[in-house]
C-alpha cells in the first residue's frame, strides 16, 4: 500500500501534518472524516529502491514486538496505549514507523487486522491469527501464538544458514587451492618434466592434458561459472521451471534431505498453528499455499485442496506426494479417525522442529569428511601423476652411473 503525506484540519481548528499507509486517497479522506477532520492536501510518497533505503524489519524483531504486545495486553492496557508505550523503545526506525502507522490507523477507525495489514510486513498467517483474536476478544493470546510461531520459523531458517556457512567456506577454500595448483604450480612443474626428455607415465600425460585444458579456458571459465549460476537462479525462480528444479534438488543426497526436513517443519508448523486457531480447512490450505513462495510446494497444497474438495481425507492427499514420510501419513490418518488431528499435527510440528535442529548440528559432521575425502582423492591423483616422472628420472640417473 502507498504511503501518503497529508495536511488535515482538525475539529478544534488547528492544522496537522501527518503521514500514513492507505489503499487509496479515498480511504484517507473517509478515515479523517470519521474522526471529524478535513483533508486539505495530500501527496503520495514515492521512493527509489524503497526496500534498500527505507530499512528492513527482521522476522525476529516482529516476533519480539508481538510478544511485547501480548504481555502488555494481558496486563489490561488497551492496544493503542500499548502501541504508544512500545513505540519509543523500538530502535529499528522502520519498525518504529510501522508501529506508528498501526497506531494512527487504529485511531482513525481501522480494524486491528486492517491496521496491521496496511504495513505490508505481516504474513497472511499472522494476520489471520490477529483477526481471530480481534473477533474472539483474545488478542493477547493470538499475539503470543503469532510471536512464538515467528520465533520457531526464524530459528529454523537461522540454523539452516549457520550450518551451511562452514561447508561453503571449506568448499571455497578447496576451490581456491585447486585453482592455485592448476593455474600456477602444476604448469611450472609439468614444464620441467617436458624439458627433461624422459618417458612420461600415463597419469602424468593425463594431468598435462587436464592442465592444458584449464589453461586454454582460463578466461572463459569465470564466464561459464557466473553464467551457470545466473542460469540456475533464473530457472529456479521462473514459474515454469521452478517446480522441476525443486523436485530435482529434493533428490540430491545431502541438500535434498535438508530441504525436505525444512519443508516438513514449515508445513506442520503452519498447519498445526492454523488448526489450533480454529480456522476451517479451506482457509488453512489457502494460507498454506500463500506461505510457500516455491511453486512445487504450492502445487502440493493445491493438490491437497483439490483432493479434499473431492472427498478425500488429508492423509489420502499427503500419500500422493513423496516428500511426506509414511509416519507423517500414518499420524495424520490416526488424528483424522480419532478426532485428534490438531494434537497429531502439533506432535509432527515439534518432531520436525527438533529434527531440523539435530540435522543442522550434524550437517557439518556429515559434510566435512565428504569434502575432505573428495579433495584428498583429487590431490592424491595429482601427487601420483607427479611422482611418476620423478621416479623415472631417478631410474635413468641410476643407470647412467
Amino acid at each position: 500500500m502507498p504511503l501518503y503525506r497529508f495536511k488535515a484540519l482538525l475539529p478544534d481548528g488547528s492544522v496537522v501534518e501527518d503521514e500514513g499507509i492507505y489503499e487509496n486517497s479515498m480511504q484517507l479522506f473517509n478515515e479523517l472524516k470519521a474522526e471529524g477532520a478535513l483533508l486539505l492536501e495530500y501527496t503520495e510518497k514515492r521512493t527509489i529502491l524503497p526496500k534498500v533505503f527505507s530499512g528492513r524489519v527482521k522476522r525476529k524483531e516482529i516476533a519480539e514486538f508481538l510478544h511485547q504486545l501480548s504481555i502488555t495486553l494481558k496486563s489490561g492496557i488497551p492496544l493503542i496505549s500499548a502501541l504508544e508505550d512500545l513505540e519509543p523503545e523500538i530502535k529499528n526506525k522502520a519498525l518504529k514507523k510501522v508501529v506508528r502507522n498501526i497506531r494512527l490507523s487504529l485511531r482513525r477507525g481501522a480494524t486491528v487486522r486492517e491496521a496491521f495489514e496496511r504495513t505490508g510486513i505481516f504474513s497472511g498467517i499472522v494476520l489471520s491469527l490477529i483477526q481471530i483474536g480481534e473477533e474472539s476478544g483474545t488478542l493477547d493470546r493470538t499475539f503470543e501464538e503469532a510471536s512464538q510461531h515467528l520465533y520457531r520459523i526464524d530459528e529454523i531458517i537461522s540454523q539452516t544458514k549457520r550450518s551451511l556457512i562452514y561447508p561453503s567456506f571449506v568448499l571455497l577454500a578447496m576451490a581456491g587451492a585447486f585453482a592455485f595448483w592448476m593455474f600456477y604450480v602444476l604448469p611450472q612443474i609439468l614444464k620441467v618434466f617436458k624439458e627433461m626428455n624422459i618417458k612420461l607415465p600415463t597419469p602424468t600425460i593425463l594431468l598435462m592434458k587436464t592442465v592444458d585444458f584449464f589453461l586454454n579456458i582460463k578466461f572463459i571459465l569465470p564466464i561459464i561459472f557466473v553464467g551457470a549460476i545466473v542460469l540456475f537462479v533464473f530457472l529456479y525462480r521462473h514459474p515454469k521451471t521452478q517446480a522441476t528444479i525443486e523436485r530435482f534438488l529434493l533428490k540430491t543426497p545431502i541438500l535434498g534431505r535438508v530441504k525436505r526436513i525444512s519443508f516438513l517443519a514449515f508445513f506442520f508448523e503452519h498447519f498445526s498453528l492454523l488448526l489450533s486457531a480454529g480456522l476451517d480447512l479451506r482457509r488453512i490450505l489457502y494460507l498454506l499455499k500463500s506461505a510457500f513462495p516455491n511453486r512445487y510446494y504450492q502445487k502440493i497444497v493445491q493438490s491437497m485442496e483439490e483432493g479434499i474438495t473431492g472427498g478425500e481425507t488429508i492423509a489420502d492427499t499427503l500419500r500422493k506426494h513423496e516428500v511426506f514420510r509414511p509416519i507423517d501419513i500414518r499420524m495424520v490418518a490416526v488424528g483424522e479417525r480419532t478426532g485428534r488431528l490438531e494434537t497429531q499435527m502439533k506432535m509432527l510440528s515439534t518432531f520436525y522442529y527438533d529434527e531440523v535442529k539435530n540435522l543442522m548440528d550434524q550437517l557439518t559432521k556429515i559434510l566435512e569428511p565428504v569434502i575432505l575425502t573428495i579433495s584428498g582423492i583429487i590431490f592424491l591423483l595429482i601427487i601420483i601423476a607427479l611422482i611418476g616422472p620423478v621416479y623415472e628420472l631417478i631410474s635413468q640417473i641410476g643407470k647412467s652411473y
